[in-house]
């Protein structure tokens, strides 16, 4: 059974074209997990809804006061990075994820290695490793869980 670690890094912006030069890097064969998006996400009364990630995107890159979770899966065996994630925070932020499977884990494909990696790509030094959990919800939460 797989086990996971999960990468996040925050960053206070949400550029559509820095998440997809991020996936691209870290996940580039991947796969939607999602066919159909929500606004708001999870609502039995959307106000919209998106079929197509990158018009998501672009909404969420304007409307910074709608949460939203976006996953992917690795359709490529070769890389490490098992799922690849962008979660836009309700307070205008995006936080990038990725998650590697800990029983695939090599000594140079360790956790650490992929969060230093991700903090360089991105330009922060804003992150941190957790086990099979969502990242926080805001960038003050995701602070303050850095700093525990």
């Amino acid at each position: 059974m797989a086990y996971y670690a999960d990468i996040y890094v925050i960053k206070k912006n949400r550029s559509k074209k820095d998440g997809l030069k991020f996936l691209n890097y870290f996940l580039p064969n991947r796969k939607e997990s999602s066919d159909e998006y929500l606004i708001p996400q999870f609502s039995k009364k959307p106000i919209q809804t998106f079929h197509r990630v990158e018009d998501l995107m672009d909404f969420l890159e304007l409307h910074k006061n709608y949460a939203q979770a976006i996953y992917w899966s690795n359709s490529d065996n070769k890389n490490p990075n098992a799922h690849g994630m962008l979660f836009y925070t309700e307070d205008g932020c995006m936080i990038f994820g990725i998650s590697r499977d800990m029983n695939e884990i090599k000594s140079n494909r360790k956790p650490e290695k992929c969060l230093e990696e991700m903090q360089e790509f991105l330009e922060t030094n804003i992150g941190y490793i957790t086990y099979e959990t969502p990242p926080e919800d805001t960038y003050e939460e995701f602070l303050n869980k850095i700093k525990k």
